[in-house]
């Protein structure tokens, strides 16, 4: 069913997780906003994710949930402040919600907004409550990139399919931080600035510290390029560990940044090389080829957008060797500066 002649005032949409899957959803709301440039548009998100949506202009209003206090403290506060959750959905009188996340409670949330229009993707393999829509719904297809999964929920609101890229909208802030932070440790001007994002919350999605190191000193010593390392809360010293084995003074650790500055300083980086991990994704949202290291995860659904971009698979990823991974950064740093 497609909708014509529909001009919503108000729009919630509903995706609660994971940092990659957030950040992928941006081309979406990107093109949500240019069908209805002057419908307020709202987001619910997890706590954790939500600084990604305040990076794009599209969004009026982030709904910030914390879905780990909810899980992990008392049974009856989390009850209040689900019911909390409900009665602000309904009180918004949303005239259309789109359920990114398609998880029963997310279903339910857009049954009791009572909205006009409700729509859900139906995933592949997961609950889906077709009484709490009354379109759709969409079928997930595995076979096509997250972000084309996500565009795919705005067909039937005649939205045209577009290859929209990803694009967080940062700040003269954001960016002076960022520069402050490099130049406070010598890694500006540098004509070659290299990210690798080390960490990963899985243990088989992460290239081991000695080859990230071995990966380092060759590029600093063909490219004359600077190395930030970055990793976060969950990796604990990873980072700094693989700057140690690095043994250079043209490296930089940048652990536990915020989500803000991580995308900034990523940002300001020639080129990211990350494990198959949400701030992967961080480096095409900001315009900087990535290349993603993948193992467990499916390269065809969550690889990185954008022109430079590629990615390698090797199962397990200790497979993957080092000379292969630096043939593939010198030829797209060869590729970006020609």
């Amino acid at each position: 069913m497609l909708i014509r002649d529909f001009n919503p005032a108000r729009i919630l949409l509903i995706r609660l997780a994971r940092l990659g899957d957030v950040i992928l959803l941006v081309p979406a709301i990107k093109l949500l906003r240019k069908k209805f440039p002057h419908s307020h548009i709202a987001a619910l998100v997890g706590r954790r994710c939500a600084p990604i949506l305040e990076m794009c202009d599209a969004i009026d209003e982030v709904i910030a949930v914390d879905r780990v206090a909810m899980r992990d403290g008392s049974r009856l506060a989390a009850i209040r402040d689900i019911l909390k959750l409900a009665e602000r959905i309904r009180r918004a009188r949303y005239e259309l919600v789109l359920d990114f996340h398609s998880f029963r409670e997310t279903n339910l949330l857009a049954w009791y907004s009572r909205a006009d229009w409700r729509l859900g993707l139906k995933r592949a393999h997961g609950s889906y409550l077709s009484f709490c829509f009354n379109l759709g719904p969409v079928l997930e297809d595995k076979s096509q990139h997250v972000a084309s999964v996500f565009r795919s929920l705005l067909n039937p609101l005649g939205v045209e399919p577009h290859d929209e890229e990803i694009h967080l909208d940062l700040s003269a802030e954001d960016f002076s931080k960022a520069d402050d932070l490099l130049l406070c440790h010598q890694m500006l001007p540098r004509s070659t600035l290299l990210g690798f994002n080390v960490g990963a919350g899985s243990p088989g999605r992460i290239w081991p510290k000695e080859n990230f190191a071995e990966l380092a000193r060759k590029l600093i010593l063909r490219h004359n390029a600077g190395v930030i390392f970055f990793s976060g809360p969950q990796d604990g010293d990873f980072s700094r560990d693989v700057a140690q084995q690095t043994n250079n003074p043209r490296t930089l650790v940048a652990n536990n940044l915020s989500l803000r500055l991580l995308a900034a300083v990523i940002s300001r980086c020639t080129l990211l090389v990350s494990n198959d991990t949400g701030p992967m994704h961080l480096g095409p949202a900001t315009g900087v080829p990535t290349l993603g290291l993948f193992s467990l995860g499916h390269p065809e659904h969550y690889r990185p957008l954008g022109r430079y971009s590629r990615f390698v698979r090797r199962h397990p990823i200790e497979a993957l060797q080092v000379e292969e991974v630096y043939e593939m950064v010198s030829e797209m740093i060869h590729a970006i500066q020609k």
